[in-house]
């Protein structure tokens, strides 16, 4: 598996159809992060990008899975292929005091 930032430039002014399937890309987005299929998921405070580390065997395959999104007609996509990602809170499990 490879591991890849996706820049995704969102549209500047987006019509009322962007902002209706904000529910449905919300619910995909957590079920990818569930499956570990995406590891992060930003969005920039201006709205104009979104940035998401995933996981996928290609980029052609990880182009793929991105199709999926609900929102994926009103996105551009820019792959960078990762060496590592390395998360705070990631690499160590959190201690319970049962």
């Amino acid at each position: 598996m490879k591991t890849f930032m996706v820049e995704v430039r969102l549209p500047r002014e987006p019509k009322q159809e962007f902002f209706s399937l904000i529910p449905a890309q919300r619910a995909m987005v957590i079920d990818l992060l569930t499956k570990r299929k995406f590891l992060s998921y930003t969005l920039a405070a201006d709205r104009s990008k979104v940035w998401i580390v995933m996981i996928a065997p290609t980029e052609s395959e990880a182009y793929e899975l991105l199709q999926k999104q609900p929102m994926d007609k009103f996105f551009t996509y820019t792959f960078t292929e990762l060496m590592f990602h390395d998360m705070a809170g990631a690499m160590f499990p959190a201690v319970s005091l049962n």
